[in-house]
């Protein structure tokens, strides 16, 4: 099922591509600030995020018409743009495969490119998530979607607000870095988190391993972020303190924080409404 969010000039624009580009936009800044910030100069993470969009839509495309034609397409290859569903299982896989060479051609320290596109990484999952309409589980709880004579687990606005907290910590935590790598890894202990917590209100859970997969690549991401930051440089310990004790800017956090989510709740339900 996906929900049409307006309608532009009579065509339909849904809340899945709509939530995911708004993303992409915010992101593709965020990361762009972040690579300035680094020294690694804006067009260069700009160029990135154009050439693995393009990818991802590109992979994503061919394995969904593989699907339905095969090796047919090859004679009649216009019916890649015959429309808009993409593979986004294949998408990332391709995305991350070039991610990796590009890390290894162009980059210098691949560490640091990749924690300046991380924390956007991680909104550009929450917007999407946002938009999405796979619902989970059927379920009692009142705050449950309902569809029909079914009330399920509205499943996207649990991982909405997982990975746009996990955005927020990530890109508060951006300037008290002990190591090159620390967001990146940090983001992979969190978001493995994030899935084992999602598991069980998805819809298929079954007797799948992947739960204690989940676990398991927490475990070893957060032992290894553990590991790097005890054996890093210790940062300024006067700006430490200052961190640690400024309670104002937290209060002021947490209060954006729960207004983010607040919205989210609010937008997510008006879809459905």
């Amino acid at each position: 099922m996906e929900s049409i969010l307006f309608f532009f000039a009579n065509v339909p624009v849904y809340s899945y591509g709509a939530m995911l580009g708004l993303g992409l936009v915010i992101g593709s800044y965020l990361a762009q600030r972040e690579g300035k910030r680094k020294g690694l100069g804006a067009d260069f993470v700009f160029e990135f995020i154009v050439q693995v969009s393009l990818m991802f839509i590109l992979a994503g495309r061919i394995a969904c018409v593989f699907k339905v034609h095969g090796w047919r397409m090859v004679l009649y290859p216009w019916v890649l743009f015959a429309g808009v569903q993409l593979d986004e299982g294949a998408g990332a896989l391709a995305a991350g495969l070039y991610t990796i060479y590009f890390l290894f051609r162009y980059c210098d320290n691949g560490a640091a490119f990749l924690d300046a596109l991380t924390p956007p990484a991680a909104l550009m999952q929450s917007l999407a998530y946002l938009g999405s309409s796979v619902l989970g589980r059927e379920t009692a709880s009142p705050w449950g979607v309902r569809l029909g004579e079914f009330s399920l687990h509205p499943l996207p606005l649990y991982a909405a607000l997982l990975y746009y907290c996990i955005f927020s910590y990530l890109w508060r935590m951006r300037r008290s870095l002990r190591f090159d790598g620390q967001m990146f890894l940090g983001y992979l202990a969190l978001s493995a988190l994030a899935q084992r917590f999602l598991m069980p209100f998805k819809e298929v859970t079954g007797e799948s391993a992947l739960p204690w997969l989940y676990t398991l690549a927490f475990v070893i991401f957060g032992l290894v972020w553990l590991y790097l930051f005890f054996q890093a440089p210790l940062t300024d310990v006067r700006r430490r303190r200052r961190e640690v004790r400024d309670w104002r800017s937290w209060l002021v956090y947490l209060a954006s924080l729960m207004g983010v989510a607040l919205l989210m709740v609010k937008f997510f339900y008006w879809r459905f409404g």
